[in-house]
């Protein structure tokens, strides 16, 4: 047997990886790995939804190309029939555009044209001749400063208005009744030339405005009949006429109403005015006594509230007593007002004493002294 030196040593051989760090490189690499894959897929997507939007915008350019053509093929046949509404839709529209198609600088013209001649009892002449063009453009040679100003005097003086046609159809509406269409007619030849057969046309106006007014008055519109009973002040006298009487007691209706609220008083004598005093109850088709019982009513609110009772009692009982139809007001709540100042007024009523001034007989009496009221909004 061999002593242990004698035995030969033992070469250890190469050394070993140690597993932890080559385990973490796998997984280092691995997701290098996956974030390159990711990114070629998201490269890919983008550049499919680069392509997908300009597709999109494409097909979006050229739908509203398409949209604009078609518009403007509308619009063509619609100026050709002659359809003025339809056409001022199709040109708003096609204005609203950035860049406006070519059509609507094309078909302007013809629009402006179709409209100028669907205005209503417009008759335009024409009176450009070869020599009148020479005059407009020396004209705005000579004064180059207002040059868009002579520009749109030369553009108007291109027609002439046929006053005499527009007067006889002013005069055709006056015998079909047509009143307003007369006013509007005579407006127009006043707005055209004043100077126009003045007392014709100031005796037609003042026709149509005061037949127009009595028209209004008698339907219910008393504002507008009022208006245009002023307008017909200033062609003649309507004094003389029934029309300043149908005036006078609309102004007091329409006065009335206002103060119903705020000076309740003033708007009881304006309404009782109509009713009593012109004999006019079925005046707006009866509202006025309707409008009467509301007024009575507010005034008695207002009197109540100021503590004169006794006098409250009166309006609240003259409010009942109106048998309106409609009526504006609550005929139980009214009525139990009516009992709380009646009981208000005994308590504050007093009596004369003996030693005052004795009236006309001799004797003295007991009845008792109210004091006088203000009504509600006047001066006392």
């Amino acid at each position: 047997m061999r002593a242990a030196d004698d035995q030969p040593a033992r070469y250890p051989g190469p050394a070993k990886p140690r597993r932890g760090i080559g385990r973490l490189g796998c997984l280092i690499w691995g997701m290098v790995g996956v974030l390159l894959a990711g990114m070629m897929v998201a490269g890919a997507a983008f550049a499919g939804w680069n392509s997908g939007i300009s597709l999109a915008r494409h097909n979006a350019t050229g739908t509203a190309a398409a949209e604009l053509a078609r518009q403007c093929d509308h619009l063509r046949t619609d100026l050709a029939a002659g359809n003025t509404r339809l056409v001022q839709r199709r040109i708003e529209f096609l204005r609203q555009h950035t860049l406006a198609p070519t059509c609507l600088i094309e078909l302007a013209p013809t629009a402006t044209a179709l409209y100028l001649a669907s205005l209503p009892r417009a008759t335009l002449r024409p009176t450009l001749t070869a020599t009148s063009q020479p005059t407009i453009a020396a004209a705005s040679r000579a004064r180059p400063t207002v040059a868009a100003t002579d520009a749109a005097a030369a553009a108007g003086s291109l027609y002439e208005y046929d006053l005499d046609v527009l007067l006889a159809e002013a005069e055709a509406d006056m015998s079909r009744r047509n009143y307003r269409a007369a006013i509007d007619t005579l407006d127009a030849i006043i707005a055209i030339d004043e100077s126009f057969q003045t007392d014709h046309v100031g005796a037609l106006h003042f026709a149509a405005l005061t037949e127009q007014a009595s028209a209004l008055f008698r339907s219910g519109r008393l504002a507008e009949g009022i208006v245009l009973a002023r307008r017909a002040e200033t062609y003649g006298d309507v004094q003389a006429l029934e029309l300043n009487y149908e005036w006078i007691i609309a102004e007091l209706y329409l006065d009335a109403q206002r103060l119903k609220i705020t000076n309740p008083a003033e708007s009881v004598r304006l309404f009782s005015r109509i009713v009593y005093e012109h004999g006019l109850r079925a005046y707006q088709d009866g509202l006025v006594i309707s409008e009467l019982q509301e007024a009575h009513r507010n005034y008695g609110d207002a009197l109540s509230w100021q503590g004169e009772h006794c006098q409250a009692q009166g309006q609240y009982q003259a409010a009942l007593d109106l048998r309106a139809s409609p009526s504006r007001i609550d005929r139980a709540a009214v009525m139990a007002q009516h009992s709380q100042a009646a009981q208000a007024c005994s308590g504050a009523s007093v009596t004369q004493p003996s030693s005052t001034a004795l009236p006309d007989n001799g004797e003295p009496t007991g009845a008792p002294i109210r004091p006088t009221i203000v009504p509600v909004g006047q001066a006392g």
